[in-house]
């Protein structure tokens, strides 16, 4: 069994992928509804997240070092 993840859009209840082309000729699937929420937070981008993420863990600029020598090294 093999399965595709597509962001779609939904337009007065049509349900339209973003990208058709990955959609096969034929085929049934589930569709999740993720609803979005006014008053949720805004988007971060990559450093505001990583950023926040550091302050978090509270982690100083040399803990901060040991985290990335252990992820490189564990990629290894």
């Amino acid at each position: 069994m093999s399965y595709v993840t597509l962001e779609v859009e939904i337009d007065r209840g049509r349900v339209v992928a973003k990208e058709p082309g990955r959609l096969p000729d034929r085929g049934s699937g589930l569709l999740t509804i993720l609803q979005t929420d006014e008053d949720s937070q805004p988007q971060l981008t990559p450093l505001q997240a990583l950023d926040a993420l550091q302050k978090h863990l509270k982690l100083d600029a040399g803990k901060a070092a040991e985290w990335m020598d252990g992820v490189r090294d564990a990629r290894r």
